[in-house]
């Protein structure tokens, strides 16, 4: 039995790694058009901040681990075209065109980031940042062209992560956000700290203004925001990614939502052995029961175990998710799950919510600080719809707590009965989330 894969990031090296234990006399190959196979991609934004010194730290495991585990990793190999009815594709190495059979496939082609439509776009030191050669680029480019001032497109998690990256490089940074209170992810009552720390780091903000062009001779010199020239030395988009999901399309693949490849519980496509997993395809939400775009790494890891499974002919299964994340912007952090209270509207739930704030350890403790925790819930019968949190960085990991309560269709009712651990240093005996329930039920 040959597995073929496509892909060699997160849903790819996950998928190929989980047939092979489930299938150990299986032939399994993987094609990755790109030089680096099992990274951790999350981890570049610390790579550029100083944090991680090497690149080489992110990288966790090298195709010669894989090769020792009889999985053939090939790089610098892309697939340039998908045949489902003859069961094979057509991959260039090395300038040359080979055909390859497969009997399962998985396509885990990931994401590419956008750029926006805008004049001065392709010029010398503009960025987006998805793979680790783009990491290493950017901070290869840094150094090269004396970089002092760079412009970061889009503040959404990546670019928040961003922001503070090249804050600690000592570099001055320009952010520009459509959105007037982003991150977009959350609602706007949930973003103070984020204003407060861009203030407190000295960031300049132009939220809610849109970028009319990049300017510069051979390389990057400004941006144009809403008329005014504000000179930079590098620009980097972070608004948001796209689905590699062109060569699925092409082949006569189904798509779902935002272009993805569609997939069913098993993570097959519409054609029978032929799977997707990561940031090319979608998960189910366990709010809505529809597709949900959410490239995220873990989520591309649990994809790919599944889809392994599947394609070396056991049955698993992808259950629907929450939606979770989260994100580190200096000391504080944002967490969120499920709907946001816009969000939970927009699907025509008749809706609920409270905001507190409250303190995330008990108030005497050392480095007790304040904790915001909104809670959204459907009014007809009090199942917990979604959550957002943000206040210091450790403590929105509560998240987790009204994640496993979604999924398991819980309400505010329950989540008031959760027996949560209190301990000075980790909670006030009435923790931020049980005070946020008792206020959703009126107690």
């Amino acid at each position: 039995m040959r597995i073929v894969v496509i892909g060699g990031v997160a849903g790819g090296m996950s998928a190929a790694a989980k047939a092979k234990r489930t299938n150990k006399n299986a032939e399994i190959i993987v094609f990755e058009k790109g030089r680096f196979v099992s990274y951790g991609a999350c981890g570049i934004p610390y790579f550029l901040s100083g944090e991680i010194e090497s690149y080489e730290s992110l990288i966790v495991r090298k195709p010669e681990d894989f090769e020792r585990a009889g999985i053939k990793v090939n790089l610098n190999a892309e697939v340039k075209e998908i045949d489902v009815k003859n069961f094979n594709l057509t991959v260039e190495i090395n300038g040359a065109n080979e055909k390859v059979g497969f009997d399962s496939l998985i396509i885990a082609t990931g994401a590419s980031s956008k750029r926006l439509p805008v004049e001065g776009r392709d010029l010398e030191g503009v960025f987006t940042l998805k793979s680790l050669d783009d990491g290493i680029a950017i901070k290869d480019y840094i150094k090269r062209a004396s970089v002092k001032r760079v412009g970061i497109v889009g503040a959404g998690f990546i670019g928040l992560e961003l922001i503070e990256a090249f804050v600690k490089q000592g570099l001055e940074v320009v952010s520009v956000d459509i959105v007037s209170s982003p991150p977009p992810q959350f609602d706007e009552d949930m973003v103070d700290f984020v204003k407060e720390k861009v203030e407190e780091y000295k960031v300049k903000t132009y939220w809610g203004a849109g970028i009319d062009r990049i300017e510069g001779a051979d390389k990057v010199e400004a941006m144009v925001i809403e008329g005014e020239r504000v000179p930079v030395d590098m620009v980097i988009f972070s608004v948001g990614v796209s689905p590699n999901s062109e060569i699925a399309k092409n082949a006569g693949l189904e798509l779902s939502v935002a272009g993805s490849i569609k997939v069913d519980e098993r993570m097959q496509t519409s054609v029978d052995n032929i799977y997707a997993a990561g940031d090319c395809t979608h998960s189910y939400s366990a709010v809505t029961g529809k597709p949900v775009y959410l490239p995220l790494g873990s989520l591309a890891n649990r994809h790919g175990r599944v889809a392994g499974t599947n394609a070396a002919g056991r049955l698993a299964f992808m259950k629907p998710i929450a939606g979770t994340s989260i994100v580190k912007f200096f000391d504080i952090g944002l967490a969120r799950t499920g709907l946001t209270e816009t969000e939970a509207k927009r699907e025509g739930f008749d809706v609920d919510s409270v905001v507190i704030k409250a303190y995330d350890k008990a108030h005497y403790y050392p480095g007790a600080g304040k904790i915001k925790v909104k809670l959204v819930w459907n009014r007809k019968d009090g199942a917990l719809l979604g959550a957002q949190l943000s206040g210091p960085y450790m403590s929105v990991k509560r998240i987790d707590v009204i994640s496993s309560l979604i999924i398991k269709k819980a309400s505010v009712e329950d989540l008031k009965a959760v027996d949560l651990a209190y301990s000075p240093p980790f909670s006030p005996v009435w923790d931020p989330l049980s005070i946020a329930a008792n206020q959703a039920v009126k107690d």
